[in-house]
């Protein structure tokens, strides 16, 4: 249940007492991918798109996000000045830190979440990627509902087309879409989970996200139907769409 604007705060702060809510932005990657589709240099995270960097649109939604105590973003170092003056020029005041991206989006991740200073053992940590700009406060509210009932808390979307894995080309198999789904971000654990996931884990390189590594030590992760317009940024054609949806 999310209560109405004017009650939001006043519910959020019962029940996130005592504890604190960090959200890691992922802005290390170098967009290769995109890269190669639309001729330009620059990684799409900091793309004008509607008249804003790509990034600036989750600082904002984390900004006004009163749940919300700190923004930490890993990033490359080259970038570090050009977050700074974004961060001033449009008052992120939660942006405390900023963390060196790694050779994998899962290191980048990784360094930002050691630089976290936990005030308690409930504290969470929102994870979410600089290339998805369509989040809003009400998204974050919903995932953090859910977390505070399950702990850790993955978003995603039903597969409802039909599903091939393929063998030399050939169609193998037809899978079963009844229980896929695709997975975007948020994506919400608590502190201690993730570090004692961390820990215990050194082959960093087998999990493409923080709900593989969490689901691998053993820990149960919740998921929760999202919005079908929370695309990522992987083609010029992402871009087109969501100039079309901001």
């Amino acid at each position: 249940m999310i209560y109405a604007p004017a009650y939001r705060w006043v519910f959020f702060k019962f029940l996130f007492m005592n504890r604190k809510i960090f959200a890691i932005i992922t802005a290390a990657g170098s967009g290769s991918r995109f890269n190669k589709f639309s001729g330009t240099k620059l990684p799409k995270q900091f793309l004008n798109l509607s008249g804003k960097p790509v990034i600036l649109y989750s600082l904002i939604a984390f900004q006004k996000c009163r749940n919300v105590d700190e923004i930490i973003i890993s990033a490359k170092r080259e970038y570090f000045e050009l977050i700074h003056k974004l961060a001033a020029k449009n008052k992120i005041t939660k942006l405390t830190r900023l963390a060196e991206g790694g050779k994998t989006r899962f290191e980048s991740v990784k360094n930002a979440f050691m630089q976290i200073e936990v005030s308690g053992s409930n504290d969470l940590v929102i994870i979410h990627d600089a290339a998805r700009p369509n989040i809003n406060s009400k998204l974050v509210d919903s995932v953090l509902i859910q977390a505070y009932k399950y702990g850790e808390v993955i978003v995603g979307t039903k597969v409802s087309e039909t599903v091939k894995r393929d063998k030399k080309g050939y169609v193998n198999q037809t899978v079963d879409r009844e229980n896929l789904w695709t997975v975007q971000t948020p994506q919400v654990f608590r502190h201690k989970v993730l570090e004692r996931a961390y820990k215990k884990c050194r082959r960093i390189n087998d999990f493409t996200d923080e709900s593989s590594l969490v689901e691998y030590v053993g820990y149960r992760v919740k998921i929760i139907e999202g919005p079908t317009d929370n695309i990522k940024i992987t083609s010029p054609q992402d871009l087109a769409l969501l100039k079309k949806l901001l």
